[in-house]
């Protein structure tokens, strides 16, 4: 009789969604002018080093096509959630939403954000001006949300099954204008230092229920 294998369940998943908006070259056009406009017009400001950061009131000047964007997050939020039986959901997702420009040198903090259910970032530019150089950082950092427990006991040591060898760490994703990247509000994000020669411009997101 052959020796069963033994079966390996990744529980307690921390599902992270990357997506591109279909029509981003289009929406970019128009919302990459109106974000360095409002930048320039002043407004709120982020800690030093961190880039400029717009209020959260980005849907009222973000025009039609912020509400495309709104309307694909929605969508994508619906997917990725679920009753606790497993069903399928529509719901009325409440967004926040803030522009945000970093030059080079800047970076961000890691962070969570209480209060909502997904968070996220919208790449209007990822500031690369095309270039494959890795050189230029500014990956997105997302931090294990169990701290360094997992990297504690053997630090040497980790888990040999998909995502497993970063336990306790942190996963980098290099941004890509018109990506968007939908995580939950509990995972700590951040951003490496960014050396690229141009501007990355981003929008940075809350989902919450009414």
């Amino acid at each position: 009789m052959a020796t069963p294998k033994p079966q390996i369940r990744s529980l307690f998943a921390t599902p992270v969604c990357v997506h591109f908006l279909p029509i981003a070259q289009e929406v970019n056009a128009e919302l990459r002018p109106l974000v360095l406009q409002k930048m320039q017009d002043g407004g709120t400001t982020s800690p030093r080093g961190q880039g400029w950061r717009s209020a959260p009131d980005f849907e009222s000047w973000g025009g039609g096509h912020a509400q495309t964007l709104f309307r694909v997050l929605r969508e994508l939020a619906d997917s990725v959630t679920a009753t606790r039986g497993g069903g399928r959901v529509t719901l009325d997702w409440a967004i926040t939403a803030s522009a945000t420009v970093r030059q080079k040198g800047d970076y961000l903090d890691l962070s969570a954000r209480p209060g909502a259910v997904w968070s996220g970032i919208y790449y209007v530019d990822d500031g690369y001006a095309k270039s494959d150089d890795e050189a230029l950082g500014g990956e997105c950092e997302l931090a294990d949300p169990r701290g360094p427990l997992p990297a504690m006991v053997a630090p040497q040591y980790a888990f040999r099954i998909p995502g497993g060898v970063t336990a306790g760490q942190s996963e980098l994703i290099r941004p890509a204008t018109g990506m968007i990247l939908l995580y939950p509000s509990w995972q700590p994000r951040g951003e490496r230092r960014f050396d690229g020669t141009a501007q990355r411009i981003t929008i940075e997101f809350d989902l919450t229920v009414p």
